[in-house]
This record gives structure tokens, sequence and C-alpha cells, in this order.
């Protein structure tokens, strides 16, 4: 009796399981052309931003801020290149005292048909700040980065991805159409509060900053090779392809721009592209046609 009963719940188990699984995948988004999914490539451009030793001062070591340097000077132009080969227009997010320090930089992302998304103003988590203070900054970023780039930012990421109870609320207030900084969901999907605001996921797997990040004050980071961490982004790529039908990377250029790690970005979007079906487009693309579509599933159902 006690080995059926236990039968009895795995096999309830599993049949809720395909249940389950069988209504996420039929509410996937259907993507433009009957793609099979959407890829969004996005590059957060922190530079300097995260070296300093004090953000409020600006103040750091020379060696530490020179890897931020890197990111906006010498691999910025070369991942622009790169997407240009490919013909793919991804999503930067800039802080905007970045925006304000590399001008030119930003407005050669934007002549390269690429979005521009605010990412706080000197990299400063809404955790650390009041609502008042999140929302004064915020709206600091937007006029930074209106000014340079001629046009109202439409997506927000927070520094380190670290939203307050407040800051949903503050960017759909502030005509922001979409969010891309919580982990409860494979595929982008609409908030019911606040109403319309399209998040689209992230996943530390999908970052490079696990993978690369490394800092000389603790040295407790592996820097991993840039074969392995493209296997990695394979597995995510041909499961996303097979199911969910979205894969959004987060990458920085001060990070992704070294030569080796580069040259993978270049063969990973070259063999992703072998694929059928693919759609690779900006955030705000994505996010504007999965508001029209309305074809969401509700990653509480997920």
């Amino acid at each position: 009796m006690f080995i059926t009963t236990r039968l009895l719940k795995r096999w309830l188990a599993f049949a809720v399981l395909q249940t389950v699984t069988a209504v996420a995948l039929a509410a996937a988004p259907g993507w433009p052309g009957g793609a099979k999914v959407a890829v969004n490539l996005t590059f957060d451009v922190d530079g300097e931003t995260l070296w300093w030793d004090d953000r409020e001062t600006m103040q750091g070591r020379r060696g530490p801020l020179s890897q931020g340097v890197y990111g906006p000077t010498v691999a910025l132009p070369k991942i622009l290149a790169l997407l240009e080969r490919h013909d793919i227009r991804a999503t930067f997010f800039v802080p905007s005292w970045i925006a304000e320090t590399y001008p030119d930089e930003i407005r050669e992302i934007v002549a390269g048909g690429h979005e521009i998304g605010a990412h706080g103003v000197r990299h400063v988590p809404p955790t650390a700040l009041d609502p008042a203070e999140e929302r004064r900054r915020l709206v600091e970023s937007i006029k930074v980065l209106s000014g340079i780039t001629g046009s109202h930012p439409m997506g927000y990421r927070a520094p380190a991805w670290e939203l307050s109870d407040a800051t949903l609320e503050i960017i759909r207030g502030a005509r922001f159409l979409h969010s891309s900084n919580l982990m409860d969901a494979d595929r982008p999907y609409v908030h019911t509060e606040p109403a319309g605001l399209v998040e689209l996921p992230v996943s530390w797997v999908l970052d490079d900053a696990p993978h690369f990040w490394f800092d000389e004050s603790s040295w407790n980071k592996t820097i991993r090779s840039a074969a392995s961490v493209k296997a990695l982004w394979q597995e995510e790529f041909r499961a996303a392809h097979a199911g969910d039908g979205y894969f959004g990377l987060t990458l920085h250029p001060q990070f992704i721009g070294r030569p080796a790690r580069l040259r993978m970005l270049d063969e990973l979007l070259g063999w992703m592209r072998e694929f059928d079906g693919v759609w690779f487009a900006t955030c705000a693309e994505v996010a504007r046609h999965v508001t029209r579509t309305e074809l969401l599933a509700d990653p509480a159902g997920q």
C-alpha cells in the first residue's frame, strides 16, 4: 500500500508538471514572421562607475578605473562594428554620467540604429535611495540621455538589477515601456502592477559578469575561458529555441570586449543565425510586440 501511494503521488506530480508545461508553452509569445525565438543583445555601458571607491565623490584608483575606461573607448567601437557585420540592433543601458562623459560614443550607438536605455546616474542601485531621491535621479538620467540621443529612453535597467519597492511604479510613471531586471520568468510578460510595463527577464547565467569579472581586491573570482562560456550560452540558446522562445544576453563592453571574448561573441552570433526562426531585436521592439499581441504567459502560472 505504501509503494502504491508513493507511485500514485509520483504519477500525479508528473501529470501536473506536464499540464503546466503544456500551458506555458502554448502561451509563449508569437514572434514576428513566425520566429521561434526572440533574441535581445543588451550591453551595460558602466565604464568607470563600477570601479569608484566612492560613487558620490567619484574617486578611485587608477588601475581599476582603467578597466572601466576600456569599455567605452576600446571595446565599444569593436562591438558596434561586430553588430553591424551581423546586421543586429541591440540595446545599450547607459548611466547618465557615462553618457555625459562619452557623448560622442553614445551618439555612435544611436547612429548604428541601436536603443539607449536608462541605467541610473552613477550606477547607484535604487535600493540605496529613498523614493524621492530615486525619482530625482531617474529624472536627471532621462534629461541627460534625451539631450544626447534626441529621444526619451523607453527601457530601464537598475544598476545591479537591484529594484526598490518603488522602482517599477516610478519608471512606469515616467513613461517607460519596459523593464529588464527580474528573474521570475523565462520569457517577457506584462506587469499587472504597474499595469502595462513589460518585463524582459534576465538571468545570471546569461550575464557575462559572473564568468569574466575579476576584482583584485578579493582574488576569489575565477575567470572562465571564452570557449566554456560559449558552450554554456549555446546550451541556453538551444533550449530557448526549442521551448520558451526568448534569449536575452546581458553584456558589459569592458568584459565581453576583450579580443578573445569578442571573437567568441562573433562566433556565437554566426552560429545562432544558422537556426531557423531567430528574431534579433532591440528590447523596445520586443516590448512593443509583446504589448501589441498580448500573447503572454503570466509568470505566476509558469
